[in-house]
């Protein structure tokens, strides 16, 4: 049974710089593992550089995605082109349906609680001073297949070490980019998450704990679900410093690429990743 957090996680770091005009060019590692046998551990490390609402993120090496492979997009967050150099070919994700679709589901939010707290931690990373935050968000997740409701209680914890040298340019690029799914509970959740905290993170421990309830109630059901899994993801950024200018074709895909068809393999796999609440034999 596949039973996740119903947001979407973008792999892409959102950064900011020191003004509109400016842009900035970071390099990063992430890694991310799960309590679950079959979701495999999954590691990488990159370049990303922002430039108003367009970015681009190159992936150096690791497993999460193809050495080489690398994702641009052109209006914030919304539309993201996943680019292949070794095959000459792009797959275009449109993350603003995949976000309408997940709100066009039955799903209900209870018992939410957000806090945010500030840890008396102050580390430098990056060459950079950074301020500790810990935001803890908890709350009753309902999906409905059928007429079956499946219910978890989700605690999601985020560590984000931030700091404020580079502007608000990165609030600017989550406005241009923004999704919705038009479910009120999901985007206030979405919000939270990108908006409660100031600041660019240099870096982020994410960990969420979902309980299946619907395993303890019915503990003669023949639905196969972990009763806790846990989920945690890290990102650190290693340098990072303003640029000048960046070429325009650096946000373009070369002419002589082709679309590929649908994703099929991870070969083609997209730098988005959607986590919903749908029965599966694996996660």
């Amino acid at each position: 049974m596949k039973k996740n957090l119903p947001v979407i996680a973008l792999f892409l770091l959102v950064v900011t710089a020191s003004s509109a005009s400016a842009a900035i060019q970071y390099e990063f590692r992430q890694t991310t593992s799960s309590d679950l046998e079959s979701i495999p551990s999954s590691d990488c490390a990159g370049r990303a550089i922002i430039d108003g609402d367009r970015s681009r993120v190159e992936f150096l090496t690791g497993n999460a995605y193809p050495p080489g492979t690398y994702v641009i997009a052109t209006n914030g967050s919304r539309t993201m082109t996943f680019i292949d150099p070794s095959k000459k070919s792009f797959v275009e994700i449109n993350a603003a349906s995949v976000t309408g679709s997940i709100g066009a589901r039955k799903i209900t939010i209870a018992n939410k609680k957000i806090d945010v707290t500030k840890m008396p931690d102050q580390l430098s990373i990056a060459g950079f001073p950074t301020e500790h935050y810990r935001m803890v968000m908890s709350y009753d997740i309902t999906v409905a297949f059928g007429n079956m409701p499946l219910t978890q209680t989700v605690k999601t914890t985020i560590d984000k070490w931030t700091t404020n040298a580079f502007g608000d340019v990165g609030d600017t690029f989550l406005a241009s980019g923004a999704l919705h799914t038009g479910n009120p509970d999901l985007d206030d959740l979405m919000s939270a998450e990108n908006t409660n905290i100031k600041g660019f993170p240099l870096k982020q421990i994410v960990n969420v704990t979902t309980v299946n309830t619907h395993a303890a109630q019915n503990p003669t059901s023949e639905l196969h679900m972990n009763r806790t899994v846990t989920q945690t993801s890290e990102l650190l950024v290693t340098s990072i410093q303003p640029t000048a200018s960046v070429n325009v074709a650096t946000f373009a895909v070369p002419v002589t690429y082709h679309k590929a068809g649908p994703i099929h393999d991870d070969t083609q796999k997209a730098p988005v990743q959607v986590l919903s609440m749908e029965p599966a034999e694996k996660q």
